[in-house]
């Protein structure tokens, strides 16, 4: 099994040298949740979910391609009885691993044994998630595992965001701050894109690391950005959702065939056209952020921001 930093140079050569490939891979391993997030489109669209064997089998498909960081979600991933199993096995495959819950489960769930395989664990957080409270329960996982706060603003939440940042600074987590996007079938809670810039500044400049979000990211909310397929979502029937989940082809399906090949397929191609020629700068995180890994620079900046944010805010 390829490791995982040579996984990260072969998704680099491949990606500049020839067109961009995923280095990050989000994968739905259930659309089954225990909240109704209004700004979510995944509780929305109900899903049978796949035997573990099947999930097995798309894990290793990934394992083979250039997705490097891998995260499990949902849906609520923690309704799987199986996610310590799934966890495992990917954590086996050599990923740069964590899993993305709204946490309202947490008490229920192994976390001691998450934390020997996740390289850290994402925790959503805000007020469409009805899951304030969990800030004041930080303290508890920080202890075992490296914690981010993954918060969705929305267009009534940018005033909130200052004494969220607090107390995540004050548990020794950090926060991903990311915009609501405009996605079929939800309400429109895009938040002003200026107002949500200004006040990231500010509190970047004041908790610095504690604030995953990037620098190049905050300023592409007042610039002009052109989104790349550097990030591929995995739904959980295997289907791969591209170049992003707001134009949203489904180009193939990993239990089917392999990563490499389907982003080769002739209507992966069009995806992508379809995708730098987008001018709806919408701010999906997933890629509006790794997008501005085609500037090495950008990237270069990104990959000091994130490991040097962890090392600093949970030393272990």
């Amino acid at each position: 099994m390829m490791n995982r930093n040579l996984r990260a140079i072969k998704w680099f050569l491949k990606s500049y040298l020839d067109f961009e490939r995923p280095v990050y891979g989000t994968f739905k391993v259930t659309h089954r949740c225990n909240l109704r997030c209004p700004f979510c489109d995944v509780w929305r669209m109900p899903m049978k979910d796949l035997p573990t064997k099947d999930i097995f089998r798309i894990i290793d498909r990934l394992a083979d391609s250039t997705v490097t960081v891998l995260s499990l979600e949902g849906g609520e991933p923690t309704l799987r009885k199986d996610i310590l199993d799934i966890i495992k096995y990917a954590h086996d495959r050599s990923f740069y691993l964590f899993m993305t819950t709204n946490g309202t489960l947490l008490n229920k769930m192994p976390v001691e044994e998450f934390a020997k395989y996740l390289d850290f664990m994402h925790i959503s957080i805000d007020e469409g998630h009805n899951n304030l409270y969990l800030f004041d329960e930080l303290p508890k996982y920080t202890k075992l595992m490296k914690i981010t706060v993954q918060t969705v603003v929305t267009k009534n939440d940018i005033p909130n965001l200052r004494w969220k940042v607090q107390k995540a600074y004050e548990a020794g987590a950090r926060i991903l701050i990311m915009s609501a996007v405009y996605l079929p079938n939800t309400p429109n809670l895009s938040p002003d894109k200026k107002k949500l810039h200004d006040v990231l500044v500010e509190l970047k400049k004041e908790y610095g690391s504690t604030i995953e979000t990037s620098w190049a990211f905050i300023d592409a909310l007042v610039n002009h950005y052109q989104c790349r397929s550097f990030s591929v979502t995995i739904d959980s029937n295997g289907d791969i959702i591209y170049p992003c989940a707001v134009i949203a082809h489904r180009v193939g399906n990993l239990l089917h065939e392999d990563l490499e090949t389907i982003l080769n397929s002739e209507e992966a191609v069009k995806a992508r056209e379809i995708m730098h020629n987008c001018k709806r700068e919408c701010m999906l995180y997933l890629h509006a952020e790794t997008s501005q890994f085609h500037n090495i620079r950008n990237l270069a900046r990104f990959v000091g921001e994130f490991v040097g944010g962890y090392i600093k805010r949970n030393p272990r």
